[in-house]
C-alpha cells in the first residue's frame, strides 16, 4: 500500500504555516540581523560621536548604513560618515591620503568580530608601515635588544600620532652627545629626513638641485639648513652670501659669473682669473675718497664692470686738490691710467732712468716730447725729434751724440777727432774729403799716391802689415811726413 506524504495533510501543513510565520515575525523584528556574520564592535572613538553613532553597534540592525549592494560602493558609504577620513583623501594629506587603495576601507577596517574588536587597530599586524613613508625594517628592537612595539612609539590619544621625543629619547640613550648636537642642528621633526630605511647615510645632496663642490663641501649641514628646514630652500648665492658693497650696481646678482664654489678669490672674469691688483691699476691706494667714504667699483664705473671713466679721476681728484689737478691735467691730459698704476709708482719717478734731461732738454715742456699726452714707448733716438742736416744727410748716420750735445746744436763736436782739419794747408777740409763713404771710416789714398802698391812699396822697409799701413794716422797723427818715413 502506497505512503502518503506528511507535508500534504492537515497537521503537516499547519505546522509549515506556523513555522513560516515564525521566521517571517523574527525576520521583521532582527532585520538583516537574522543574516549579520557576527557582532559589531562598540569600541568608541575618544574624540566623539560620528553621525550621532558613538559606535558601529548602535546601529547593528541598519544594515543598509553600511550595505546598499548594486546602488552604491560600500567606501562611498564609509566616507559619507567619517568626513574627516574624506578630507584626508580629497587633500591627500594625513595618514588616509598618502595610503594606496585607501577607497578598500574593508581590508584594514573590517567588522562582525565582535564587541571588543578594535576596528583601528585590528589588522595592525599585517600594515606594512613603509606605506607611511617610514619603514620599520631598522626599528624592529631597540638599543637593549628589547621588541619595539607600536606603543612604543604611538602613544598619543588617537594612536597614530607620532611623538618625536620619543625618537630622542631612544637614540639619546645610546649616544646622548651626538643626538643633543643633531637635535640642535636640525630640529625635532626627525621625520623630515628620516624614513626608517636610513636613506640619509646615501643621501646624494646633487638630486636636490644643489651640487655641494669645492669650499661648500666643508660647510656643516646647519648651516644652511638653520631650524630644521630642509624643504623650499633657496640655492641663489645672494641668499647666503650678503653682495659686497664694493660691487653693488655695477655686477649682476649672479656671483657664479664672477666667483665659484673652489675659492671666493681670484674672481673670473670673462672667464679669466682677475684680481684688480694684478691687473693694470692696483687698489691698494684706493679704498676711501677724501672724505673718508669707500671706493666702490660703481665709483669708478659707472657705466658697468667693462668700462672705465677717466672722468671719475678727475672728480675725486679735484676735492682733495683742485689747483694741481687743473694743471696736471692741462700739462699731461686724463689718460691717468698712462702714468698711473695704483700704486703711486710716478712719486717717486726719475726721468733720468728713461731718459736723462740734460742741456736743452731740461727747459723743453713735457707736450714737447710727448705729444698728445702720449708716454708710453715714446721714441728716444735724436732723429725721432731733429730732422738731419743737409749737409750731412746721408753721410754720418743717425748717432748725432757723437758730434752733438744736448748743451747746444752748434758748434758740433768732433769726438776724439785729433788730426788736423786743414790738414795740408789748405784751410779747413770737408768731412767727405778723408770720409768718403762713411763717417766710421776714412781714407788717406785719395790725395796720397792714390795706389796701394806705391805707398806699400814707400814703406816696406819698416815691416807694417797691409792692415797697419791702411790706418795712416797711428803713424802720422799731426798729419806731416817725418823723417822715418823718408828712410
Amino acid at each position: 500500500m502506497r505512503r502518503r506524504s506528511t507535508l500534504l495533510t492537515l497537521p503537516g501543513v499547519l505546522i509549515l504555516a506556523v513555522l513560516l510565520t515564525a521566521l517571517g515575525l523574527t525576520l521583521w523584528r532582527q532585520g538583516g540581523l537574522a543574516f549579520s556574520p557576527g557582532d559589531l564592535s562598540d569600541q568608541s572613538r575618544d574624540s566623539g560621536q560620528i553621525s550621532g553613532f558613538n559606535s558601529h553597534a548602535e546601529f547593528e540592525g541598519q544594515c543598509s548604513m553600511c550595505h546598499q549592494p548594486l546602488t552604491s560602493v560600500q567606501a562611498d558609504l564609509c566616507v559619507g560618515c567619517h568626513d574627516s577620513v574624506g578630507e584626508q583623501i580629497a587633500m591627500r594629506d594625513s595618514l588616509h591620503g598618502i595610503l594606496d587603495d585607501v577607497m578598500h576601507c574593508a581590508e584594514c577596517h573590517s567588522d562582525h568580530k565582535g564587541r571588543e574588536f578594535d576596528l583601528r587597530l585590528g589588522h595592525l599586524s599585517e600594515f606594512d608601515h613603509s606605506k607611511v613613508g617610514f619603514s620599520l625594517i631598522w626599528h624592529q628592537v631597540d638599543y637593549s635588544m628589547a621588541p619595539i612595539e607600536c606603543l612604543g612609539c604611538h602613544v598619543s590619544d588617537d594612536r597614530f600620532t607620532v611623538s618625536m621625543l620619543l625618537c630622542s629619547n631612544c637614540h639619546a640613550s645610546h649616544d646622548p652627545e651626538f643626538a643633543a648636537v643633531h637635535q640642535d642642528d636640525f630640529g625635532g621633526e626627525c621625520a623630515t629626513c628620516h624614513d626608517g630605511l636610513d636613506s640619509m647615510a646615501r643621501f646624494d645632496h646633487a638630486r636636490s638641485g644643489f651640487l655641494l663642490e669645492g669650499s661648500h663641501q666643508d660647510i656643516p649641514c646647519v648651516d644652511c639648513h638653520f631650524g630644521g628646514q630642509f624643504q623650499d630652500l633657496p640655492g641663489e648665492c645672494v641668499a647666503c652670501h650678503a653682495e659686497p658693497a664694493v660691487h653693488i650696481g655695477v655686477f649682476s646678482v649672479d656671483c657664479a659669473e664672477c666667483h665659484n664654489s673652489n675659492s671666493w678669490k681670484p674672481a673670473l672674469f670673462k672667464e679669466q682669473t682677475f684680481d684688480h691688483n694684478d691687473e693694470r691699476f692696483s687698489l691698494v691706494l684706493h679704498t676711501k675718497n677724501y672724505s673718508g667714504e669707500a671706493i666702490t667699483c660703481a665709483s669708478c664705473h659707472v657705466s658697468g664692470a667693462d668700462e672705465f671713466q677717466p672722468a671719475s679721476c678727475s672728480e675725486c681728484h679735484t676735492q682733495g686738490d683742485r689747483e694741481f689737478t687743473t694743471q696736471h691735467e692741462a700739462q699731461l691730459g686724463m689718460n691717468c691710467l698712462e702714468c698711473h698704476d695704483g700704486v703711486d709708482r710716478m712719486r717717486t719717478f726719475d726721468h733720468q732712468n728713461v731718459f736723462l734731461l740734460d742741456g736743452r732738454h731740461a727747459e723743453l715742456d713735457c707736450q714737447a716730447c710727448h705729444v698728445d699726452q702720449r708716454y708710453q714707448n715714446t721714441p728716444s733716438e735724436c732723429k725721432d725729434c731733429h730732422e738731419e742736416p743737409e749737409i750731412h744727410a746721408g753721410f754720418f748716420g743717425d748717432k748725432c751724440e757723437y758730434c752733438h750735445s744736448t748743451i747746444s746744436w752748434y758748434p758740433a763736436h768732433l769726438v776724439n777727432h785729433q788730426f788736423p782739419i786743414d790738414h795740408g794747408d789748405q784751410g779747413q777740409l770737408e768731412c767727405q774729403v778723408c770720409h768718403v763713404t762713411t763717417y766710421s771710416e776714412y781714407t788717406c789714398y785719395e790725395c796720397h799716391e792714390h795706389r796701394f802698391d806705391e805707398v806699400q812699396d814707400k814703406h816696406r822697409d819698416l815691416n807694417i802689415s797691409a792692415i797697419q799701413l791702411a790706418a795712416c794716422t797711428e803713424c802720422h797723427m799731426d798729419g806731416l811726413v817725418h823723417e822715418i818715413d823718408e828712410e
